[in-house]
């Protein structure tokens, strides 16, 4: 075990009814230095963990919901979903675990429902290769397996419903009303806070895709974005001082994602119809970007979103497109 998660493990049971754990302690207890304490200490609370230090008293978790371990993600789970929760400090990309997890094994079914966390990533991917900007202590990276008996037949699909399954856990966890743009990002004041990416798997004796890794970033507290997103990117929290509540949003998340996939076509309707009301651009006009074929860019008015996660939108001539791919940005008069 990595010295900062022994720390924080025995951060998490204090022997004392005020919480505090001497320095000695945690030394002793984490098989480690009094030194290695405190750097663990410091990079804990880079993290976003509160941690409280008081003289001859020694170190007490006080924010205690911003903290992301295991057993937290996984007591806050639903038991029937049959999760399977991984949590890493710090890690290339949560979706990249998630595939070489598939990799290893030969039965892909063994690993559904597998849910890999982490607190910061070092190599976070978006869609059509774009990094997402995952730093430490202010986010939430997790990446979802979902692979059923049958052949998944719309990624797209998953997709959607999945940014429904985060409106509503940042509705529960945090009170805050989210809108989604199509296909993948959710909106908070007029700028994305989170991304959704989802990546198949090709099984080539069946045909079609045996299952899907669902990756899920979230911005949750202020933070210094890289200049090419400042304009575009948010947080759901205002204040960079708040409880990030990560483990209870990761395991909102999981739960919430995971009810609609296991709850059948019915489900993916009634999750679809949720979608449609937070939709962000119904109605609008937007600048539709191909990005297969090199066709070119054209206006469009978005009539709506159908169940199976295309976007209506009718052209300047009149006519109706199903949009499956692409995209699209508000047009700006």
């Amino acid at each position: 075990m990595k010295t900062a998660d022994a720390v924080l493990s025995a951060l998490s049971k204090p022997e004392t009814a005020d919480g505090f754990i001497s320095g000695e302690a945690l030394a002793e207890r984490s098989g480690v230095s009094r030194q290695a304490v405190w750097k663990a200490v410091k990079q804990l609370r880079l993290q976003g963990t509160r941690i409280e230090a008081v003289t001859n008293r020694g170190y007490r978790l006080t924010g205690a919901g911003g903290l992301l371990s295991e057993k937290a993600v996984a007591s806050l789970i639903d038991e029937a979903l049959g999760a399977r929760v991984y949590v890493y400090q710090k890690i290339d990309s949560t979706n990249t675990e998630a595939k070489r997890r598939l990799a290893e094994t030969s039965d892909v079914r063994s690993l559904d429902h597998t849910v890999i966390v982490a607190s910061s990533q070092t190599a976070g991917r978006g869609r059509l290769g774009r990094a997402f900007y995952s730093p430490d202590g202010s986010g939430l990276y997790l990446s979802i397996i979902y692979a059923p008996k049958e052949k998944i037949e719309s990624p797209a699909l998953l997709t959607a419903t999945a940014a429904v399954g985060v409106c509503r856990a940042l509705l529960s966890v945090y009170e805050a009303d989210a809108k989604i743009k199509w296909v993948n990002d959710i909106f908070m004041r007029g700028k994305k806070v989170s991304g959704i990416l989802t990546e198949g798997l090709t099984d080539f004796e069946r045909g079609g895709i045996s299952c899907a890794v669902v990756g899920i970033g979230v911005n949750i507290t202020p933070q210094n974005f890289p200049r090419d997103i400042a304009d575009v990117a948010t947080s759901v929290l205002e204040d960079k001082d708040a409880d990030t509540k990560r483990s209870a949003l990761a395991a909102a998340i999981v739960n919430d994602v995971l009810s609609i996939y296991d709850s059948g076509k019915k489900g993916f309707v009634r999750a679809m119809e949720e979608y449609r009301e937070r939709s962000m651009l119904t109605g609008k006009t937007v600048t539709v970007h191909p990005v297969v074929g090199g066709a070119e860019s054209y206006e469009a008015e978005v009539l709506d979103v159908g169940e199976d996660a295309k976007l209506i939108v009718k052209t300047g001539d009149g006519k109706t497109r199903f949009l499956d791919s692409g995209e699209v940005t508000l047009h700006s008069h």
